[in-house]
């Protein structure tokens, strides 16, 4: 609550403020510090009792800054929230910045965190607030405005005093602000400034101030980071050295400045040194040692010698010093000014400053990174300097702007100085230039970094550019990185690139910064002769002129004619290393052929320095025979026409990747035999190829072999490839033999094949973790040394016909976790299934041969998802396993009998499991009574609170299987899809822990591809104002179009929970609920499904001292049919289930769950 002193003259500041929590301690102190400044500040000490709030309104409107004060119990008053309203309003309000209030928010010990999750008492408060008695509709719009204006709060730069942060400096910050602020505002706030020209599309301007100012700008957590890593508030003894490192108009700089300010604060004998690559280089590393001596000595003419550090050490040892060395950009000054340390006290603090990183190897205690803005303050920044109201069409073009700014503080403000006063369609046109046309202050700065690069620094970074964004970094390095020998940077460029942040490597993958990537293509347009070209036509491929220093091409067929080429294209492009040729158009296996007419063939310069060959749809037959491909590093010519890559012997020493994919006339590989480096060969889909040459024992280094698809390969060779993790031979329908060909095989794919077995070798993979054997027809056994791949986590057999017998496992194989059988002939399983204990997914669906499980499943303590589908013969379940968490048996129509659960199930990692028992007609009730029992329990056990705190309304476990009728313990029922209440006002009272639901669905023989059937949930309070609420009851959703067909009626059973009352008791009294129930496919309702019945219970929690977990609950009306009826005790039915706890709040409504 705010209060004020009765002035006559309007205040100039009105401060909004909890009274009983902060005013007679920190909120007097802060107007006492404003008086003594003579700033007018609006507090109530002299102000009547009583006084409305219409008259506070007022004061707010004639001040000119505004100070919301959050604190812990701050949301424990309507006034302040109220104010916080009206604040919000007024700060919004007017045609110019002159006619807005200016809100500082203030988070007095209070986390920006807690108050954006309305977290602890603050989030606690303001819903009890809420929840006071009311008038309806008003009371829930008034939550509304309070939320907004909280959320606006956190849209604005705010000053923060810690928990245990210190009030007094903490105050002069405040009074600092406020000053700085009225001095930039107008004395009149009702003067408008003129309008600018442009027209109405214009944006609202403002006057902000600039951002060293700081009114606009939070206490810059970056700075924070940067104090830790100083250790700035800690007074010991150790000498701290920090580097501050960042891509040049990150800010480098700006913190350094700020933090000297703190230190000169703390250390009395400080020095800020800017380095001016120029100066430094003129007058020579003297300079540097007579500006530190006289500076930290305050001597104005320290002594002419060339050591002037070593003449005063003596006179600077025992002072504590505080040194910033600021755009540091050659090592020698670093190591000549505190590479020794021995003329600097213990407890010294030096931060230095570089955009080259590798600078400070060696030297500094710990090293900083300076991030760029986050999106919020970004826009602050951008705002400020555009001097605009961003609303409407301006605040999503300033996110584009703010977006390819990348956080970079210095793009960030010549972006919105560069717009400021534009209408909107010239906010649109320039944002589509950005790619092309850079703002020139950008340009300069970032050219500054570039111009230190040397030549092949400068050749990598625009190679990365062009050819390699986003590209995996292993990959890049080996592309770019120098060979030559003579060269003392050989190899080092892409480190080199990285410590200069030009370049980042982020997730494995090489990345550069939009402002780089456009400076980039403007180098090399801005030149003549033009090294990298961008083609999408033929008429630069003849240009005679420069030919020599073009270093990659991309060719983009999809805009090209036809026109011949002469075989002398590329020949004179004696730098050519990147050479990319495809059609952005069209997918490589379309019928398009490759436009690039060659009707001579082709020709490369004579030693050609090619690294990289991408050509899709290659129109030759072989690469020209006078290719060199010494150089050569990756080859890709998928889709092409070749029959060999080359016709004789080619030794291609620094050759890694090859790509020749679904080049069908392929028949050879012998101009590769002589790769000894090469790691990855991709021959998919090539179907001439047959048989592999014994000399590929020779690719020491292959990890990785692809042969999908070679449908005419008959047998693999008896070699050995020492190396080789990945072998595929998926569809290689011919092949019917198979030999081991590396023993550090990590997955083997031999799906489509013909082979009838595995070789004894098999059991010496100690490393194979996949091995997929899916659709071998022939294959009849497995070896009994399975057990021996000691590291094998998933073995697929699916649609393995001939397979009668799974092999007794005597080992226990602890890395298996997925075992897939579907689609096979075998029986049963082997009783001891000691050996699969650790499994977590089993799959026997499509077995016509299995009728009964007779292993001991209660054993198989891991297993979570066991697979049973189409199962036709099956006819009975035994004990299902404690951890299960889905169990399919979707088209088990012999199932009678599915045993009671004897083992106790025990809570899943998983909270959502589900139990499907749909066509399963022969199911008997009493195998129905024990589903339900096992998920009941189940469900019991997933009761405690340190499950379900992700705050959504879900359902968690459920059932379903043929049936008509809604079981009796459901003691609220309907017919239709409709089900209405009326809750007693005590209803979420107690021991309330969730719901239990079932529907009665009617198919009809329904029969459909969807790979999504949903029976869905619409939870509807109808006496107040919620959105509804909405959520799956049951259904299933499996990837492919295979066709799914109900018979009959289904019931569905499903047990979820509604909120955490416990931790957050802000559960809306809602008591007139309506549920609709309806089938739908994932995106529309399925007309031809019916809800024919629908039923319902509150399940609570038992007491310490019941054993049953169901008690008695109150009555609930049936506003429809005008009945009462009262629910049932575990005592009245043993298989009634109970319902499980999720947790949810008031910001989580409107969020749909997902099914089980």
């Amino acid at each position: 609550m705010v209060t004020a002193s009765d002035v006559k003259v309007g205040p100039e500041v009105f401060i909004n403020f909890r009274g009983v929590e902060l005013r007679k301690n920190f909120i007097s102190h802060l107007h006492r510090r404003l008086q003594r400044d003579g700033i007018n500040a609006f507090i109530d000490s002299d102000e009547a009792p009583g006084q409305e709030l219409k008259n506070l309104f007022k004061r707010i409107e004639d001040s000119k800054i505004a100070l919301a004060v959050l604190s812990s119990r701050y949301t424990e008053s309507h006034w302040c929230l109220q104010e916080l309203v009206k604040m919000m309003e007024c700060s919004t309000k007017g045609e110019g910045c002159n006619n807005k209030l200016l809100v500082i928010p203030i988070f007095y010990k209070l986390k920006i965190s807690t108050v954006a999750e309305l977290d602890g008492d603050f989030g606690r408060n303001l819903w009890d607030l809420w929840r006071l008695p009311g008038r309806g509709r008003d009371r829930d719009n008034r939550i509304v405005k309070w939320n907004e204006a909280l959320q606006d709060v956190l849209s604005r730069n705010a000053l923060v005093l810690p928990e245990t942060g210190k009030e007094d400096d903490f105050l002069s910050t405040i009074v600092a602000h406020v000053k700085n602020a009225l001095s930039q505002i107008t004395p009149q706030r009702g003067q408008n400034p003129k309008p600018q020209k442009g027209g109405g599309g214009n944006p609202k301007p403002q006057k902000f101030l600039s951002r060293a100012s700081n009114i606009t700008e939070p206490e810059d957590q970056r700075l924070k980071q940067l104090e830790v890593k100083l250790n700035v508030e800690c007074n010991d003894n150790e000498t701290r050295i920090v580097g501050v490192v960042g891509m040049p108009g990150i800010g480098k700089t700006y913190l350094a400045r700020k933090l000297f300010v703190k230190l000169k604060n703390k250390i009395n004998h400080c020095v800020f040194i800017e380095f001016e690559r120029e100066k430094s280089e003129e007058q020579g590393s003297e300079w540097l040692e007579k500006r530190l001596v006289e500076d930290l000595l305050d001597i104005k003419n320290c002594i002419d010698t060339n050591a002037p550090l070593e003449v005063w050490k003596d006179s600077l040892i025992d002072k504590k010093v505080a040194i910033v060395l600021d755009n540091v950009s050659e090592k020698k000054h670093i190591e000549q000014l505190i590479g020794r340390c021995d003329w600097i006290k213990k407890g010294s603090r030096i931060v230095i400053t570089t955009r080259d990183k590798s600078l400070t190897e060696g030297l500094v205690s710990d090293l900083y990174e300076v991030p760029g803005l986050n999106e919020r303050d970004g826009l602050e920044l951008f705002r400020a300097q555009a001097c605009c109201t961003l609303d409407g069409n301006f605040l999503e073009l300033s996110r584009k702007f703010v977006n390819y700014a990348g956080g970079n503080p210095l793009a960030i403000e010549q972006f919105g100085k560069e717009l400021r006063g534009k209408d909107v369609a010239h906010w649109e046109t320039r944002l589509r230039t950005l790619v092309e046309c850079s703002n020139p202050t950008i340009r300069e700065k970032l050219r500054s970094s570039y111009d230190e690069l040397n030549e092949q620094q400068k050749d990598a970074f625009l190679d990365i550019a062009y050819f390699f964004r986003s590209q995996d970094e292993s990959y890049v390095r080996s592309l770019l990185d120098s060979y030559d020998p003579e060269s003392a940077e050989s190899g080092h460029e892409f480190r080199d690139l990285a410590d200069k942040f030009l370049i980042g490597v982020c997730d494995g993958r090489v990345e550069m910064h939009d402002l780089l990537f456009t400076m980039a293509k403007e180098l090399v347009e801005s030149t003549v002769e033009k090294s990298r070209l961008l083609l999408s036509n033929c008429a630069e491929l003849r240009n005679k002129e420069g030919r020599d220093k073009v270093r990659g091409i991309v060719v983009d067929m999809s805009k090209m004619d036809e026109t011949p080429l002469k075989r002398e294209v590329f020949v004179g492009m004696s730098s050519l290393r990147y050479l990319k040729v495809y059609n952005s158009l069209c997918p490589p296996h379309s019928e398009t052929e490759c436009k690039l007419n060659l009707p001579d063939g082709l020709e490369f310069p004579k030693d050609n320095a090619v690294r990289y060959l991408h050509w899709v749809k290659f129109p030759g037959t072989e690469l020209p025979s006078d290719f060199d491909p010494n150089n050569l590093i990756d080859l890709r010519l998928p889709y092409s026409n070749i029959i060999t890559v080359w016709s004789r012997y080619k030794v291609a020493p620094n050759l890694k990747w090859v790509d020749l994919s679904h080049s069908s006339n392929l028949n050879s590989l012998m101009g590769l035999l002589i790769a000894p480096n090469l790691l990855r060969l991709n021959l998919e889909g090539c179907t001439s190829l047959k048989e592999l040459p014994d000399e590929m024992k020779y690719m020491m280094n292959l990890v990785f072999l692809n042969l999908r698809g070679c449908t005419s390969l008959l047998s693999l060779p008896k070699i050995t490839m020492e190396s080789l993790k990945t072998l595929i031979l998926s569809g290689c329908s011919k092949l019917q033999t198979f030999e081991v060909i590396s023993e550090r095989l990590e997955s083997l794919y031999l799906n489509g094949t013909l082979i009838n077995g595995l070789p004894p070798a098999i059991g010496n993979l100690h490393r194979l973790i996949l091995l997929n054997l899916k659709d071998c027809k022939n294959l009849a056994t497995l070896p009994d040394c399975l057990g021996e791949l000691k590291s094998l986590q998933e073995l697929k057999l699916s649609r393995c016909l001939e397979l009668k017998f799974f092999p007794d496992v005597k080992k226990k194989v602890e890395s298996l976790r997925v075992l897939l059988l579907d689609g096979t002939s075998i029986a049963e399983m082997p009783c001891n299934i000691f050996g699969l204990s650790f499994l977590r997914r089993l799959c026997l669906s499509r077995n016509d041969n299995i009728r009964t499980l007779r292993f001991d499943m209660g054993q198989m303590f891991h297993l979570k998802w066991l697979e049973l589908k189409y199962c036709k013969n099956l006819t009975s379940l035994p004990i299902l396993p404690p951890n299960l968490q889905c169990l399919n048996a979707h088209g088990c129509t012999s199932l009678r009998i599915v045993a009671s659960p004897q083992t106790l199930p025990t809570p899943t990692e998983q909270i959502h499991s589900t139990f499907v028992f749909t066509n399963c007609h022969e199911l008997e009730q009493v195998s129905k009574n024990a589903i339900i029992s096992y998920v009941q329990k189940k469900s019991k056990l997933m009761s405690a609170d340190r499950y379900n705190q992700d705050f959504v309304f879900k359902s968690l476990i459920g059932t379903c299987f043929p049936g008509c009728e809604i079981p009796a313990w459901f003691n609220h029922q309907a017919l239709g899809s409709i089900l209405p209440l009326e809750l007693p006002q005590d209803w979420n009272a107690g021991r309330l822990i969730g719901i239990a639901l079932c529907v009665v669905v009617s198919f009809n023989g329904y029969k459909d591809q969807s790979n999504s059937l949903q029976v869905k949930c619409t939870c509807e309070f109808t006496n107040v104002s919620l959105s509804p609420e909405s959520f799956i009851v049951g259904g299933f959703s499996e990837p492919g179009d295979e066709t799914h067909t109900f018979e009959a009626d289904h019931i569905f059973i499903c047990y979820t929970t509604l909120l955490n009352i416990k931790k957050h008791q802000q559960f809306p009294s809602a008591t007139e609920v309506s549920l609709g129930f309806q089938v739908t496919n994932g995106t529309s309702e399925v007309a031809k499904c019916k809800v024919m019945k629908c039923g319902f219970s509150l399940v609570y929690e038992p007491d310490e001292v019941e054993n049953s977990f169901w008690k008695a609950t109150p009555r609930i009306e049936d506003k429809r049919q005008g009945r009462r009826s009262s629910f049932r005790t575990a005592d009245e039915d043993d298989d009634c289930p109970i319902a499980t706890p999720t947790t949810a709040t008031y910001n989580s409504f409107n969020r749909i769950v997902s099914y089980f």
